[in-house]
């Protein structure tokens, strides 16, 4: 047995404090919570199974909140509050009343367990925003197109992305994959965005089974002064990962599709670059595209 200091240099009694200093570290950045969005849309089935595949490998608390556009042919004509509720009776009855009852009885069957939640007295992003502050982890459906009975708002999404302070999973329409955060590809150039998209993806990162970065320029983002450059920083995290740099191009949403696909990546983790502006919601041109054109889940923190 060795007396004295470590062969790390540090007391006995200052080596269990500097792992447990990390095991706390690692606790405080994990994922323990999360809050999924369910809709009348058909691919809210597929999104509920995703978060529960997330929730388990994790060891996290799921909560679904069901928030959708009202029938608002319906609720035009209710006049007083006896024709509003025989108008919620009515509704129940509709395809949109039927796929939240679905929606509801999966969450109670299934396991991991999900609580059920739905907005109600509010409307759908004013209050999946306020249940979005005691999440650590939102997942998504695909942005709206249009104004639709039973959909998410126009704007939902990235209304939740910008305001919301947690980073949020999109799950594309038609999704593919069957769980996420297998094979990550980090959309990686720097920036303040690029920066709290990896920090909210690293308890991602430290359970896959591939990490890959992508940068397009001529040399790759490193440290000015440091020279620290992202593979160094990420092996420090215990999380090895592959280098690809690409050229300097205008449509880098489009080749990070391409290599998500060639990859066979099942999440992309990228920053958000948009601000809001009154009320009008203000997406950059790579994220706006990145969000419709992504075949696979998006990680997006802003």
């Amino acid at each position: 047995m060795i007396a004295g200091p470590s062969a790390q240099g540090l007391d006995p009694r200052q080596a269990v404090a500097s792992v447990a200093s990390r095991d706390f570290t690692q606790r405080m950045s994990a994922i323990r919570s999360i809050l999924l969005h369910l809709d009348a849309a058909g691919d809210s089935v597929a999104r509920l199974a995703l978060a529960r595949e997330l929730a388990s490998r994790h060891g996290a608390g799921l909560t679904a909140v069901f928030g959708a556009q009202p029938d608002t042919a319906r609720t035009d004509f209710a006049y007083s509050a006896g024709a509003a509720l025989r108008a919620a009776e009515d509704e129940d009855a509709t395809p949109w009343g039927c796929e939240r009852a679905r929606l509801r009885l999966l969450c109670a069957e299934g396991a991991p367990e999900c609580a059920w939640c739905e907005v109600v007295a509010d409307t759908v992003t004013h209050g999946f925003l306020a249940e979005a502050a005691y999440a650590d982890l939102l997942v998504l459906g695909a942005p709206a197109a249009a104004d639709r009975t039973g959909h998410a708002p126009p704007g939902f999404v990235e209304s939740v992305i910008l305001e919301s302070g947690t980073p949020a999973i999109v799950v594309p329409d038609r999704n593919r994959v069957q769980s996420i955060g297998q094979r990550i590809l980090v959309a990686w150039n720097g920036s303040p965005p690029a920066t709290r998209a990896l920090h909210a993806a690293l308890p991602l990162m430290a359970l896959a089974a591939e990490v890959h970065v992508a940068s397009w320029g001529t040399h790759p983002p490193i440290a000015p002064y440091s020279r620290l450059d992202i593979a160094a920083w990420l092996r420090r995290h215990g999380i090895a990962c592959r280098m690809h740099l690409g050229a300097p191009s205008s449509r880098v949403a489009e080749e990070l599709a391409a290599l998500a696909v060639d990859l066979q990546a099942d999440l992309v983790v990228m920053g958000c670059y948009g601000h809001t502006r009154l009320r009008e919601r203000v997406f950059g041109g790579v994220t706006r595209s990145s969000l419709a054109t992504l075949p696979v889940p998006l990680l997006m923190a802003h």
